[in-house]
C-alpha cells in the first residue's frame, strides 16, 4: 500500500538526486571533455602507488567492517547482501561513466535520454529475468519512450 512515507521517500530521492546531478555536472565541467582514456590514466609515481595502496586498504576495511555489521543491522544486512552489493558497485561505476557524455552535453538532455533508456532496458531485462508481463498500454508507453530517445538524442 502506498502511503505518505512512500511519497516522502520519493520526494527525498528526487531532491537528493537532483542536487547530486547538478553538483556532478558542475564538477564534470571543471575537467573539460572526458574520455575512457582520461578516466583510466594514472601517472605512476611513488605517491600515486602509495595512494592506490591506501585506497585499496581503506575500501577493503570498509567492506570487511560493513560485512561484519550484517548481524547487527538490517541496513547493513541489506547493503551487503551479495546481489545488492554487486548492484551498488555497478551503479557506482555507471555514475562515474556518466561523466563522459555529460562532459559534452547538457545535464537535462542527458538525464532525459538516460532515464528513458534505463526504463526501456530495465523493462526488457525484467521481462527476461523475472518473467514480468506488460499490458498493451504499457508497451505503447515504452514505444513512445523509444521515440523520445530518437528525438532527445538528435541534435
Amino acid at each position: 500500500m502506498i502511503d505518505s512515507r512512500f511519497w516522502i521517500s520519493i520526494a527525498a530521492i528526487t531532491i537528493v538526486g537532483t542536487v547530486g546531478s547538478v553538483l556532478f555536472k558542475h564538477g564534470t565541467n571543471a575537467f573539460g571533455t572526458l574520455t575512457f582514456e582520461r578516466l583510466l590514466q594514472v601517472e605512476p609515481s611513488k605517491i600515486s602507488l602509495a595512494g592506490m595502496a591506501l585506497l585499496s586498504a581503506g575500501v577493503l576495511m570498509a567492506v570487511l567492517g560493513g560485512y561484519m555489521l550484517k548481524p547487527a543491522s538490517v541496513a547493513f544486512e541489506f547493503l551487503f547482501y551479495p546481489a545488492v552489493f554487486v548492484a551498488l558497485v555497478m551503479l557506482f561505476a555507471s555514475r562515474i561513466l556518466i561523466g563522459i557524455p555529460l562532459s559534452v552535453t547538457g545535464l537535462g538532455r542527458l538525464n532525459a535520454l538516460l532515464t528513458v533508456l534505463s526504463i526501456v532496458s530495465t523493462a526488457v531485462a525484467s521481462a527476461l529475468v523475472f518473467k514480468e508481463t506488460f499490458s498493451t498500454r504499457v508497451i505503447i508507453g515504452f514505444l513512445l519512450g523509444g521515440i523520445s530517445i530518437l528525438l532527445i538524442g538528435e541534435a
